[in-house]
């Protein structure tokens, strides 16, 4: 089959558009794998750490010795003596056990308290000078002192069961008895319109 001039110069500047479209497709297809592979040799790089010529291992640092362990002192143990056998003697026994040595039996009456011994009681005057201090509780019984005005005596917490009519020579009161104690240790009972909480003097006493 032959061309005529005009179709061959048709095909022929066809097959050279063919041919130049193919040279470009490559390449762009070339310079795009070679962008890629520079990419990807970029992100290596930045992973790959670089190496360096020399390297540092450190050294392990010398631990300091060990004093030496010194011996404990043993402690010392203390053995006690055997017990001796047989009754101790009475200079072998210590102060505390030996027996108290027992007071000499008189027939001495004991001393009377003193001001020092007289127990924590209620502190009362006599308001009447000379009053007595009788044995019991009325004013027939046996008389132990005579009181002075003023003086101090310690209320013993007791007083008789019933009070008692007593004429004082200007006046008659009726009060109880009270048992009381003076500075020197006699015990008795007063009429307890003769003592008072105050010094004062009694009104109505014939003198």
């Amino acid at each position: 089959m032959k061309f005529s001039r005009v179709e061959s110069l048709i095909i022929a500047v066809f097959l050279l558009c063919v041919g130049l479209w193919a040279i470009s497709k490559c390449s762009s297809k070339r310079a795009q794998t070679a962008r890629s592979g520079s990419a990807e040799l970029e992100e290596e790089d930045i992973e790959r750490p670089q190496k360096r010529d020399t390297v540092y291992v450190p050294q392990p640092q010398a631990q300091p010795e060990a004093a030496p362990a010194q011996p404990q002192p043993q402690p010392q143990t203390y053995s006690a003596p055997p017990p001796k056998r047989g009754l101790p003697k009475l200079g072998d026994m210590p102060a505390e056990a030996a027996p108290a040595a027992r007071p000499a039996l008189t027939n001495d009456p004991p001393p009377a308290k003193t001001e020092a011994e007289t127990p924590k009681y209620s502190t009362l005057f006599v308001t009447i000078d000379g009053l007595n201090m009788r044995k019991e509780p009325n004013k027939k019984s046996a008389l132990v002192a005579r009181l002075d005005l003023y003086e101090q005596v310690y209320f013993l917490n007791k007083k008789s069961e019933k009070p008692e009519e007593i004429n004082l020579g200007l006046e008659k009161v009726t009060d109880y008895w009270v048992k009381v104690r003076t500075k020197s240790g006699k015990e008795g009972w007063v009429f307890g319109a003769g003592v008072h909480y105050y010094k004062t003097k009694r009104k109505g006493v014939l003198e």
